[in-house]
């Protein structure tokens, strides 16, 4: 489900990911709710959302499971994720930088 929808940052964007660029894609500003995370590396975290949303990766990796399979995430990469509850681990030895990025449509 989620592999499907899982992409590369290059695929949408010439530039180099960041906060400045991802927010540049969704516009106007108004109509999106923007979360910025850090997590050191080994941290377990849970996600919940209540719409679907985009994730963003800006360093590190992460990785957590849907529906029995595992999901691992590296730096540019991206995935849209259904609502849901999920429980996240920051994977590898570098600090992890996410944004989330939700429609207020």
């Amino acid at each position: 489900m989620t592999d499907k929808l899982k992409k590369n940052w290059s695929e949408i964007s010439t530039s180099a990911i960041s906060d400045e660029a991802i927010r540049a894609l969704h516009t106007p500003a108004e109509n999106f709710k923007f979360y910025a995370n850090t997590y050191e590396a080994g941290q377990q975290f849970a996600i919940k959302a209540g719409h679907e949303f985009t994730l963003y990766i800006l360093t590190g990796g992460c990785k957590t499971s849907i529906d029995g399979k595992e999901l691992r995430m590296s730096a540019a990469e991206l995935v849209v994720m259904d609502a849901g509850s999920y429980a996240f681990e920051a994977i590898g030895t570098e600090g992890l930088h996410m944004l989330k990025v939700f429609s207020r449509a």
